[in-house]
């Protein structure tokens, strides 16, 4: 994070209040008249001692007390003056941040928001505001009247006596010096107790966002002992901002003190030796209460200074982040898709060393539907990702029409296409303004007829408030397929000549998933349609298919023809292929996908028969935990629908994602074997419908069939050394795990 000095930041922000040049000019007339005050107040108590008293001149006494009081009401009136300016200008100017912070951060891709902090940006636009202003508003008038105070007093130090002024000036470094070792160690624990507060609203943010992961994996008492950690190290840093600041305003106020007396002391000798008159010795003794006065109150305004510096620091640094894409001056402007789009020769990835896509080559004609599949980490979803311009590639070029992308206008690509995610992104607003989303400018009939094509009338009818109902934050007070219906109508709003879907029903369960397929069927005609998914079932009547791997084009083709080829796609099909789920949400396995597990191929179509029936069916919801690390192993899994993550926690607190479980794959074969405890923790990512075995009933047929016992036990084992290895790989360790170590577990 960039970090800006006290008088860095007192610039800036004069700077920035001129953008209200009038009310700055004003301010600064009003310090004028504020430092004038303080400078006429004690040199008026040379006139008043050494000619109205002394000389008993009554006349010249009230007319010294009248010019007080005027100046006085004058300098009071200047303060008033001083004080609306600064407040106007201290909103004005956090709004015009907060909004040009905004703004900014609307320029920035996905992956802004995965590098920082939420807890960076929620602070820019809270704390750190409110500490500029209050810098703008009270610490820099402050610290300006002060500093000009002290300048214009010392200068008529020297005007009454000299050496009496050389010798406080001679003391004055003192004031300085004595405040110097705690100002450094003031930022830096003011800074540290900012980023701690900063990382602990980004805490209680996260507990909101994740509280269903936190409940169900039974985080509560981890959550809660890392917000304590936490609370310490900000008590900390905290009781030393505050105290170094104490102590920065202490050791001037000594400072001030002892130079005070030395200076009453010699100019007390002065005044007896007939070198200074007793009312010049009490307008200097003013003076010089001015210079300590002004200091201390100089101190007080340091420390608004360094929070309203250190909250500056955090919103330069965002506002310092440059987009990563970037719109030229001369950008042409896109119409509707004509012929194609693509990519040419593509190389990227979202860390620079480490590419996601390496020169694949693809193309979507106009009109046709298009599906892009592939295993997880294949690349189908960064391929998406660059034709909608979330991202720019390193090389290659993404193309409509043959226009590059990037020589295009970001604005004339959003008007042509139509977006729908598998997170649905809706806003805390109602059904009605969320469809409206969509198209700004569009009436109320044309929303009505988006909603009638995403097939949510009969949904809409049954609410109390129809369209007027609120979906409440993130499309909360909605079930996940109203929400993607609202996104479908959303999309449909648009009358986009590309439609975007990534995993766009992935996370839906199997009867509300086919009907909005139905309903994604309702595209005009000639509407392109490019499709992610991982589910191969409901792509098989598409124009095209492109198949990707390790993140390159692996073969493409019709449904037919990627079958024939009998190449990845067709892998996958038939990992796939042979589950039902009926509308009770029961999950049946036929035999010959059973016979595809490698450990069940030899099996007797009798005991195939007799296992099926001892599947059960299980549903998991997104976010359920299926087991944990160190749970007790006496269940085989099949998914039959979703998508689930594997993972282990590294040293305890570091989540290390081994891999993502889909349709058709299975897992723990090993509690078939023995009740060994879980080395990893599996977690729905989706909706998920698995076939589960348990091992009694396994057992019971194994018995039958020793030499298939032997051989199962085999590849589980196997398998279980893979498994192994990749958690090894994940802690940093290089181990070998031969299979007599691990059949002795």
């Amino acid at each position: 994070m960039k970090q800006i000095g006290l008088m860095q930041f007192v610039v800036a922000a004069i700077r920035l209040a001129m953008s209200s040049r009038a009310l700055t000019i004003l301010i600064g007339l009003t310090l004028v008249v504020q430092v004038a005050y303080n400078l006429l107040l004690p040199m008026s108590y040379k006139y008043i001692f050494d000619d109205a008293i002394k000389n008993s001149d009554f006349h010249l006494l009230v007319k010294l007390l009248v010019f007080m009081v005027g100046i006085y009401a004058f300098n009071g009136l200047a303060g008033i003056t001083q004080d609306y300016g600064t407040s106007r200008i201290g909103s004005r100017l956090a709004c015009d941040l907060q909004e040009k912070l905004f703004a900014h951060l609307q320029t920035q891709p996905s992956s802004f928001y995965t590098q920082v902090p939420e807890a960076d940006i929620v602070a820019a636009f809270g704390p750190d505001i409110t500490a500029i202003e209050m810098a703008v508003v009270r610490g820099i008038p402050s610290f300006l009247l002060r500093f000009m105070t002290i300048i214009t007093s010392v200068v008529l130090l020297f005007v009454i006596q000299w050496q009496l002024a050389l010798i406080a000036l001679g003391m004055m470094p003192l004031i300085f010096f004595a405040s110097k070792p705690f100002g450094p160690k003031a930022r830096i624990a003011a800074r540290a107790a900012d980023d701690q507060q900063a990382a602990i609203a980004g805490l209680v943010q996260e507990n909101i966002v994740v509280n269903i992961a936190i409940r169900t994996f039974n985080l509560q008492g981890q959550r809660l002992g890392k917000m304590r950690a936490m609370l310490d190290t900000l008590r900390n840093h905290d009781f030393l901002a505050k105290l170094y600041v104490q102590l920065v305003g202490r050791a001037a106020v000594l400072a001030v003190g002892c130079l005070q007396l030395i200076v009453l002391g010699v100019g007390s000798l002065l005044a007896i030796n007939g070198h200074l008159s007793a009312g010049f010795l009490i307008a200097f003794i003013g003076l010089l209460l001015n210079v300590g006065g002004a200091t201390d109150s100089l101190t007080q305004a340091i420390p608004l200074l360094v929070q309203g510096a250190s909250g500056y620091s955090r919103i330069i640094s965002l506002l310092e982040r440059e987009p990563a894409i970037r719109e030229t001056a001369d950008a042409k402007e896109l119409g509707p898709i004509g012929k194609s789009i693509g990519l040419v020769d593509v190389t990227f990835g979202y860390d620079p060393t480490n590419n996601i896509l390496s020169n694949v080559t693809l193309e979507v004609p106009a009109g046709k539907t298009v599906a892009i599949v592939g295993g997880s980490g294949s690349g189908k979803s960064t391929v998406l990702a660059l034709m909608m311009r979330l991202y720019d590639p390193q090389t290659g070029t993404v193309v409509i029409d043959g226009t590059d992308l990037r020589d295009a206008s970001e604005a004339s690509l959003r008007k042509h296409t139509g977006v729908v995610l598998q997170n649905t992104a809706l806003f805390n607003a109602s059904i009605r303004e969320n469809i409206r989303m969509g198209r700004l400018s569009a009436t109320d009939a044309e929303i009505t007829e988006a909603a009638g094509r995403a097939g949510l009338d009969e949904m809409i009818q049954n609410l109390p408030q129809g369209y007027e109902t609120s979906a409440g934050s993130q499309g909360g007070l909605l079930s996940g397929g109203q929400r993607q219906r609202v996104a479908i109508a959303r999309a449909f709003l648009r009358n986009p000549s590309i439609m975007f879907l990534d995993e766009a029903t992935s996370a839906l369960d199997a009867n509300t998933e086919a009907s909005i397929n139905e309903t994604l069927t309702r595209l005009p005609s000639g509407t392109t349609l490019i499709s992610v998914t991982h589910r191969l079932a409901h792509i098989t009547n598409y124009d095209l298919i492109y198949v990707m791997e390790k993140g390159q084009l692996a073969e493409f083709g019709s449904h037919e023809d990627l079958l024939a080829r009998k190449g990845l796609y067709s892998g996958l099909w038939h990992k796939q292929s042979g589950f039902t789920i009926d509308d009770a949400g029961s999950a049946q396995v036929e035999l010959e996908r059973l016979r595809k597990i490698p450990f069940l191929s030899k099996c007797a179509d009798e005991l195939l028969t007799t296992l099926s029936s001892n599947f059960r069916t299980e549903h998991f919801p997104k976010d359920r935990v299926v087991f944990e690390e160190g749970d007790a192993g006496d269940k085989f899994y099949i998914l039959a629908r979703g998508r689930m993550e594997a993972y282990v926690y590294l040293e305890g607190t570091t989540k290390h994602v081994l891999d993502v479980i889909e349709d058709g794959d299975y897992f723990g074969e090993l509690a078939l074997i023995r009740p060994v405890p879980r080395t990893w923790s599996v977690r729905a990512i989706t909706e998920c419908v698995c076939l589960t075995l348990n091992r009694k009933d396994f057992e019971a047929l194994m018995a039958l069939d020793g030499e298939l016992q032997k051989e199962i036990t085999e590849m589980a084992f196997a398998r279980m050394a893979e498994l192994s290895q990749a958690i090894m790989k994940a802690a940093g360790l290089d181990l070998d795990f031969d299979m007599d170590d691990l059949e002795t577990i």
